[in-house]
């Protein structure tokens, strides 16, 4: 019966690693994860991260406010560098 029990858990044990490479694996300058709000007027993106578990700001243009403003659930975003300490948005997923 154990072994059928360390059966059953395997997924769900690959399931919860495989969030957490998310970010690495998808290669440099970029963070998957859930958005957690959308400030219009600061032009900013904060999404929980994936592997670090810890939020995360992302500056937006125009552009990507409005394709941010119709994610929801988990989202990849593409940054190139910084800005006022908050990572500048090239791309969302």
């Amino acid at each position: 019966m154990k072994r059928i029990g360390y059966f059953l858990a395997l997924p769900a044990l690959i399931m919860a690693g495989n969030a957490a490479w998310a970010c690495s694996a998808m290669g440099p300058n970029t963070h998957i994860g859930q958005v957690m709000s959308l400030d219009r007027d600061a032009k900013t993106l904060t999404i929980l991260d994936a592997e670090t578990r810890q939020p995360i700001t992302f500056v937006l243009n125009d552009q990507l406010l409005l394709r941010a403003a119709s994610a929801q659930g988990q989202v990849i975003v593409h940054y190139s560098g910084e800005e006022d300490g908050r990572l500048v948005a090239t791309n969302i997923q």
